[in-house]
């Protein structure tokens, strides 16, 4: 009896140390659940630092976690620890928030690791991350946009430019695009695609962290619905003849797509409804508008110019010299108040500035005739003097077998000019070549050999002037 009433009374001693145990195991790893000042996160570049409060009883090793945007602490979000105080209950640690985080629905938790437990988390609350915080543009900062009738007009937030930063540089914000002030349902892209009319704009979707006042959102853009065939007009901002040194800029209504055309071909990259240009031509604009076009009016712009003039031959054309004989070249030309330069191949010729030139020497030359006054501008002319025989008499035999000595029908200066005709026919009466300005170049290919020494006659005629008639033998 005395035993059995020991073996009862041990089991007893047994169970309450357990249950003291256990008790007091409980005791020592509670954590409490997250306590914090703020009712939402709205964490931006200059300001991201929360603290959050809990209390615990135990030593451990605190973890603080925040759950994805739904609430799952599956997917943790990483946030940073900035700093902890886990000595003594209550503990707190400070944190900041990752770029990415936009949602409604985080928690936060206390969990330890050694020994493993895990707090309560917190009520949901909404938290985003305020990555741009300033307006922005779409539609090419347009304030309008036009659909043509049945068809569709695609509004887009601008790239960003140096001058203009964009919100699309953050890939991880949603947007919220507006007609009037009504949400449309669905559109939370970077572009929309438009199909009515209206008054639109966009704002970054930064959830309750987004205030009437908030200034992240873009310019309103006007759509209209158009017709084909809708009338655009061309301005110019210089009129209609042009200076090249100040150029003009044509313009027409602003809010659609465009391709400038100049003399019937398209300009390369002129795709605004802006194009500036100093050339003469005749320009219009092809105006798109969604699924139809429009042609707009042609503008003619005449350029501002001058006349000038060499008293010589200009290249391609050669000017024969003799070997020691001096050239004089003269400019003539109505350009208002003229400089001028005088060029040896490409380097200007020092002292060159007068009117005439005078050489000696031959080679390629140029003269740069500037008009300074008004709308200035810069002709080029150019010459070029070649050694050889020039001829004092007419010469009435040529030997054209290529040995570099009398091959060609070398005739003398003053017969070759504009207004000289050089004609020459053969014996059977045909003509072998007619033309003005001849170029001491005759024959330009090898002559058919008839008769052993063939013969031709030539004809120069000066207008007001003198008739020249000869004959011309062909050796071998």
């Amino acid at each position: 009896m005395e035993i059995k009433i020991k073996t009862v009374l041990n089991k007893y001693i047994l169970s309450l140390a357990l249950v003291v145990f256990f008790c007091q195991t409980k005791t020592f790893s509670q954590i409490g659940t997250p306590t914090y000042a703020f009712t939402q996160i709205c964490a931006s570049p200059s300001f991201n630092s929360y603290t959050v409060n809990f209390t615990f009883s135990g030593a451990n090793t605190f973890v603080l976690e925040m759950s994805d945007a739904n609430g799952s602490f599956l997917s943790l979000t990483p946030i940073t620890i900035l700093s902890s105080q886990l000595a003594t209950s209550p503990g707190n640690f400070v944190f900041k928030v990752p770029t990415t985080t936009a949602g409604a629905g985080y928690k936060l938790r206390v969990r330890g690791t050694s020994p493993a437990i895990t707090g309560s988390s917190s009520a949901a609350f909404a938290a985003y991350f305020q990555a741009f915080n300033q307006s922005f543009y779409i539609n090419n900062k347009i304030s309008t946009a036009s659909i043509c009738s049945g068809g569709s007009y695609t509004l887009s937030i601008d790239s960003p430019t140096p001058s203009d930063p964009s919100p699309i540089s953050f890939p991880s914000l949603k947007y919220k695009w507006y007609k009037g002030t009504t949400a449309i349902p669905g559109e939370i892209g970077t572009s929309i695609n438009i199909t009515t009319s209206g008054i639109y704009h966009v704002e970054i979707d930064y959830g309750s962290c987004t205030t009437a006042s908030s200034i992240t959102k873009s310019q309103d853009v006007t759509v209209n619905i158009v017709t084909a065939g809708s009338s655009f007009t061309i301005t110019s901002s210089g009129g209609t003849t042009i200076c090249p040194s100040t150029p003009t800029t044509l313009s027409t209504a602003p809010g659609y797509s465009y391709q400038w055309f100049k003399d019937n071909a398209i300009v390369p990259g002129a795709t605004s409804n802006t194009y500036t240009t100093g050339l003469a031509g005749i320009y219009y604009v092809m105006v798109g508008q969604g699924s139809c076009s429009s042609t707009s009016n042609t503008i003619t712009l005449t350029a501002t110019s001058f006349n000038a003039s060499i008293d010589v031959l200009e290249l391609p054309q050669e000017n024969m010299m003799q070997v020691g004989e001096t050239k004089t070249v003269t400019v003539t030309t109505n350009a208002s108040n003229p400089s001028y330069q005088w060029y040896s191949g490409a380097t200007a010729i020092t002292g060159e500035t007068n009117s005439s030139f005078s050489t000696s020497t031959a080679g390629t030359y140029k003269v740069a005739v500037t008009q300074t006054t008004g709308c200035v501008l810069t002709k080029e002319l150019f010459f070029k003097f070649k050694e050889g025989v020039n001829a004092v008499n007419i010469p009435n035999v040529i030997s054209p077998n290529d040995d570099g000595i009398n091959d060609l029908w070398i005739i003398p200066q003053e017969y070759i000019s504009a207004n000289t005709e050089v004609l020459l026919i053969n014996s059977l009466g045909e003509i072998a070549l007619k033309t003005k300005n001849y170029q001491n170049n005759w024959p330009e290919s090898a002559l058919e050999f008839k008769s052993v020494n063939p013969v031709y006659y030539y004809i120069i005629t000066k207008e007001g002037g003198e008739v020249k008639k000869g004959s011309i033998t062909i050796v071998k």
